[in-house]
């Protein structure tokens, strides 16, 4: 999958960093990272249908400390779960966006592996 074949929409996810160094992937690591991106997203319906329906909209993204204090306040007496409604998509793509920087350190750090070969003694997969 070179570069090229990404949807320019898809490319405006990332930020700067993660888009520099996609431009240095190799086809099958670039192959990797979006796989392991579009496998470990978080998707903006799921995280209204917590919003909605539990309240557990901050723990989707991966904020547990943030969905403690939500809860203990009882959403700010509903002020704070009424502002969430319109904070959701940026607190989604905020989610996202450091999630692609992790993984392409994961990826960056595997590719690194594979080409010095001390992935050869690992059992496949």
């Amino acid at each position: 999958m070179p570069l090229s074949t990404i949807s320019v929409g898809k490319l405006a996810e990332f930020p700067p960093v993660v888009k520099t160094a996609l431009l240095q992937l190799d086809e099958v690591t670039l192959h990797d990272f979006i796989a392991e991106h579009t496998r470990r997203r978080k998707r903006l319906g799921v995280a209204y249908l917590l919003w909605f329906f539990l309240g557990w909209h901050y723990a989707y993204n991966g904020k547990w400390g943030v969905q403690f204090l939500y809860w203990f306040t009882g959403a700010g007496l509903g002020i704070w779960a009424l502002i969430d409604l319109f904070r959701l998509p940026g607190i989604v793509t905020n989610t996202n966006k450091d999630l692609s920087v992790a993984i392409m350190r994961d990826v960056m750090a595997l590719n690194s592996a594979r080409v010095s070969g001390s992935l050869s003694a690992l059992p496949p997969t």
